[in-house]
């Protein structure tokens, strides 16, 4: 992929134009944060392309070395590319555990899925895209 591409990636994340740290975020939270967004929207990226959102590849190297630390992305292989961990998965569980529509759907879902033997999943929209917040098959 593209320099321009994960530039344009981090700039519509943060819906600007501009690759910098959003103004008042505490820049190496709005970095680390950009990485998984870009690792979210992307599958997978090496230091280069994480680099893209306007650091030294040394920066994003330690950034991705971080994110690594707790959990948050893995590493493919040794030197290879980088894709989000299951650290992430863990942090979302917590939140989804506490929205309504998910606690409260669950059941429903359970007895649909038995039926009609299909696949469902329970979104919510945000900033023009789905968050899957809960799936049974």
């Amino acid at each position: 992929m593209s320099v321009d591409h994960f530039d344009q990636a981090f700039a519509m994340s943060y819906g600007t134009e501009s690759a910098g740290a959003p103004s008042g975020g505490v820049q190496s939270v709005d970095r680390a944060v950009a990485v998984l967004e870009i690792l979210a929207q992307h599958g997978e990226a090496g230091v280069s392309e994480v680099a893209a959102i306007d650091v030294h590849k040394s920066t994003a190297f330690r950034l991705l070395g971080a994110l690594e630390a707790h959990g948050m992305v893995e590493q493919e292989s040794e030197r290879g590319k980088y894709r989000l961990g299951l650290g992430v998965v863990r942090l979302a569980g917590a939140v989804t555990g506490r929205i309504s529509v998910t606690r409260h759907g669950r059941g429903i879902c359970e007895r649909l899925v038995d039926d009609v033997g299909e696949t469902l999943n329970i979104a919510v929209l945000e900033s023009h895209q789905a968050i899957n917040l809960y799936q049974v098959r």
